[in-house]
C-alpha cells in the first residue's frame, strides 16, 4: 500500500490556512490579517485609517465646541433681555412721579438681575467657565469679601481666546470673552491714538493683551527703593499673566510699558468733580500709542453698583483707596436724577457693546457649524474609502467558505477510505 499519510497532511495543513483567513475576514470583515499580506495594501490602508482617525476626533472636539458655543448664545440672548429689563427700571425711576420708596423697590429688583447676570456668566460646561477666556479654569467673575458694603464683582480671567482646531493645522477662535458681553467701550485709540481711561477700567489691545498698573519692583526687577504700585508706566500683560518683555538696545531684557500721563502734574493727582453725580476722585489717566489699537473697558458691575447706591439714595466713592465702591453720602432727588440719568446711558453703551459680542458669537458659531458639517463628510469619506481597501466580499467570502467546506469533506472522506484498505478488502 502506498503511504500518503505525508501528503495528506500537507493538504490539510493548507486548507487550515485558508479557513483561517477566510475566518479572519469573514469576523473583521477586513482583507488584510498583517501587514506582510501585502505590504502596499497596507501602507494604503494606514494612511486612509489615519485620516479617519484625525477628523473622527476633530468631529469630537467641534461637537463639543459647537454645544458650549450654544449655551453661549442661549445665555448671551439672557444677559441682553437683563440689561434691557435694567434699562427700562431706569426709565422708571427717572419718572417723576417715583418717590424714595419706589426707588428703593426698584433697586431691589435691579439688585436681583445683577445677581443673575453674576450667575449667567459664571456658567460652567463640562467644567469649563465659557466667558473666562483662554483658562476656563478661573471663575468668570467673583465677589469681593466685603461684597456687601462696597458691591464689587471683578473680572478674573483674561480676554484670550481659546483656539479649536477645525482642520489638521487650522485653528479657530471659540466663543466669547466676558470683555465683550459686560464690558463697554469708554474710549480707543482708533480716532487719535490716544486713549483715557481711569484706575478702574481695563486697557486692553487688539490681540487680548490687558494692560495694567502693576508693582514696580516685580515688572522691572531693578530692586530699587521705588515700592508699591507704579501708576507712571502701564504695563503689558500677556495671556499667561507675566509680565510681557523684550530684549532692548543695550541687549537687556526690560519689560514692556507705556508711559502714563496723569490729569494732573503727578501721577498721584486726581480728578476732583464738585457735582453729585461725580465719580469722587477717580484717576483719570491718558497715553499715547501708536500703530497698536487700545480699548478702556468699563464692567458694568461697577455701575450697577453706582445705581443701586443712587436709588437708594446714596452717592458712591469711586477712588484708589479701600473704601471704593462704598455708598457714601445721602443725597438729594435731583441729584438721584443726574446719576441714574448718567447711568442710563451707560447701561445703553453695555446694551450695545453686548449685542455686538452676540453677533461677533454668531459668526464664530457659524464657523464651527460649517467644520462640524466638514469634518462629518470627511469622516464619512473615509470610512468608505477604508471598506475599499481594506474591506472584504462578503459575497465571495461566503463562496469560498462553501467551497472550503466541501474540500474539507471531500479530503477528509478520501482519508477515512485509504485507512480501510487492506488485502481483505481487496479480495473482497
Amino acid at each position: 500500500m502506498i503511504d500518503l499519510t505525508g501528503e495528506m497532511k500537507y493538504r490539510i495543513g493548507n486548507l487550515d490556512i485558508l479557513n483561517q483567513r477566510i475566518s479572519y475576514q469573514l469576523s473583521s470583515g477586513k482583507v488584510l490579517q498583517k501587514g506582510s499580506d501585502d505590504a502596499v495594501l497596507y501602507g494604503k490602508y494606514l494612511n486612509v485609517e489615519h485620516n479617519l482617525r484625525t477628523y473622527e476626533g476633530l468631529k469630537e472636539q467641534i461637537e463639543k465646541t459647537t454645544a458650549l458655543n450654544t449655551v453661549s448664545d442661549s445665555n448671551i440672548g439672557e444677559v441682553k433681555s437683563i440689561i434691557d429689563d435694567i434699562k427700562v427700571d431706569l426709565l422708571k425711576a427717572l419718572n417723576a412721579g417715583m418717590t424714595r420708596v419706589d426707588r428703593k423697590a426698584v433697586a431691589k429688583n435691579i439688585n436681583g438681575m445683577r445677581e443673575n447676570l453674576y450667575t449667567l456668566l459664571n456658567v460652567q460646561v463640562d467644567g469649563e467657565f465659557i466667558y473666562s477666556g483662554s483658562n476656563s479654569t478661573i471663575q468668570t467673575y467673583s465677589k469681593d469679601k466685603d461684597y456687601k458694603i462696597n458691591g464689587k464683582i471683578d473680572f478674573y480671567g483674561n480676554a484670550h481666546l481659546r483656539n479649536i482646531a477645525v482642520e489638521p493645522n487650522t485653528y479657530r477662535e471659540r466663543g466669547i470673552t466676558a470683555h465683550d458681553v459686560l464690558m463697554y467701550n469708554t474710549d480707543t485709540s482708533e480716532v487719535d491714538d490716544t486713549i483715557t481711561f481711569t484706575e478702574h477700567e481695563k486697557v486692553i489691545d487688539e490681540y487680548g493683551n490687558s494692560w495694567r498698573f502693576i508693582d514696580y519692583d516685580n515688572a522691572d526687577g531693578d530692586n530699587d527703593m521705588t515700592t508699591g504700585v507704579d501708576k507712571t508706566k502701564l504695563y503689558k500683560i500677556k495671556e499667561n499673566g507675566d509680565v510681557s518683555k523684550f530684549v532692548n538696545s543695550s541687549n537687556t531684557l526690560v519689560p514692556e510699558y507705556l508711559e502714563v500721563t496723569a490729569s494732573g502734574t503727578t501721577p498721584e493727582t486726581y480728578t476732583s468733580e464738585t457735582t453729585a453725580n461725580a465719580k469722587n476722585n477717580e484717576r483719570i489717566s491718558s497715553i499715547t500709542v501708536s500703530g497698536l489699537l487700545l480699548e478702556s473697558k468699563h464692567n458694568v458691575f461697577d455701575e450697577l453698583n453706582v445705581i443701586i447706591n443712587a436709588l437708594n439714595g446714596y452717592s458712591t466713592i469711586q477712588n484708589d483707596q479701600s473704601d471704593n465702591g462704598q455708598k457714601d453720602a445721602i443725597i438729594e432727588d435731583k441729584d438721584v436724577i443726574s446719576l441714574l440719568s448718567e447711568s442710563l446711558e451707560r447701561i445703553s453703551s453695555q446694551f450695545n457693546a453686548t449685542n455686538v459680542g452676540h453677533a461677533e458669537l454668531g459668526g464664530r458659531n457659524k464657523i464651527f457649524e460649517s467644520a462640524l458639517s466638514r469634518a462629518t463628510s470627511q469622516v464619512t469619506h473615509y470610512n468608505i474609502l477604508m471598506q475599499k481597501t481594506n474591506g472584504a466580499d462578503m459575497a465571495k467570502l461566503a463562496m469560498e467558505s462553501k467551497a472550503l467546506e466541501l474540500t474539507y469533506n471531500a479530503l477528509y472522506s478520501t482519508v477515512s477510505k485509504m485507512n480501510e484498505l487492506s488485502l481483505v478488502n481487496f479480495l473482497r
